[in-house]
């Protein structure tokens, strides 16, 4: 099959270059001599690019996932953005695209590939990929088996010392964590209540932060928050696993008069779409959930077509947004 780097080694440019003019790229700045060099190599070649060979097939997809994933779209935004991408490239390409939680599965349905959304134990993921007649699998969450799946996710250790960073930078030292309970198979390195103590522990050796553990959703952290203030002093910061809970925080310490970023700061994680209208708005590190949804669907159709035995995993960048309820110490 006719690569990029091929059609670049004959049209003595970089694959960069080819790539770009072959995909349209209006930003490019190259000779219309060379643009015409690459067209034609490509076309002698017959090479197709992605978009046109999506074109050429009709294929059909899976989305698995655990039916409690698409209940609430405030606390299952993450997911509702995921889906938003994936349903967006399908229908870019003409996939069709099936989604099932049916514990029956789709064993008797012709599919060429699937895309699993959340992250579950290894013995979940294995019932998931049993209920459909396809090995090319992609995962958006943690990868429980890195030679049989494709995944797509974020990395969480970065995000979260992202987030820390920040309230470093603003001379917080007393730093609680409020979050909900992680996969049970979930390794520590990847747990993010472990990177926010191991954290606490290398910057702020000498404070021990109290850590706040509950369910998930915009009412757990409403009560985790309650449940923080009863139990005394507050910290200067609070770091949240999770939009959704930062919200429902925010909520109780207005009730009590507790004024964001004034007495306490908060940043929390996901880009959830509220977060620019809470009250203040808040910091959050932002995940491009809706790429991430895209992204999936190249790679179950780079796995149907390229038959590829190599699995790959994809780390997204995060990015901190900086909102109104964080503050400096003076």
């Amino acid at each position: 099959m006719t690569t990029i780097k091929d059609i670049a080694k004959r049209a003595n440019c970089s694959p960069a270059t080819v790539s770009r003019v072959l995909n349209r790229d209006p930003s490019l700045q190259v000779s219309e001599a060379t643009r015409q060099i690459i067209l034609q190599i490509a076309k002698e070649l017959k090479y197709k690019t992605v978009s046109e060979r999506y074109t050429k097939k009709h294929y059909r997809l899976a989305l698995l996932y655990h039916p409690s994933l698409f209940h609430n779209h405030v606390k299952d935004d993450f997911h509702y953005s995921i889906r938003t991408g994936i349903e967006g490239a399908c229908s870019d390409f003409g996939i069709d695209l099936i989604s099932s939680f049916n514990e029956k599965g789709l064993t008797d349905v012709s599919l060429h590939g699937a895309i699993i959304i959340g992250n579950y134990t290894n013995d979940e993921i294995a019932a998931f990929a049993s209920t459909v007649p396809t090995n090319s699998i992609v995962i958006i969450g943690r990868n429980p088996d890195e030679q049989r799946y494709d995944s797509v996710w974020f990395d969480t250790r970065r995000a979260v010392h992202t987030a820390l960073d920040h309230l470093r930078s603003l001379n917080h030292e007393r730093i609680d964590y409020i979050g909900s309970s992680e996969n049970p198979d979930l390794p520590l390195e990847e747990r993010r209540d472990h990177i926010f103590r191991a954290y606490m522990y290398r910057h702020f050796p000498k404070y021990e932060p109290r850590i706040w553990i509950g369910g998930h959703g915009t009412e757990n952290g409403y009560q985790m928050m309650k449940q923080a203030y009863a139990h005394g002093e507050l910290p200067s910061a609070y770091f949240f696993a999770n939009d959704p809970l930062a919200i429902g925080a925010l909520d109780y310490l207005r009730e009590q008069h507790v004024q964001v970023p004034h007495d306490i700061s908060i940043v929390s994680m996901d880009g959830h779409n509220l977060t620019n209208f809470t009250t203040p708005p808040l910091t959050t590190v932002n995940y491009p959930r809706a790429f991430m949804g895209e992204i999936s669907v190249h790679a179950v159709i780079a796995l149907i077509e390229q038959a590829r035995t190599i699995r790959l995993k994809t780390l997204v960048p995060t990015n901190l947004i900086v909102r109104g309820s964080t503050k400096a110490l003076n």
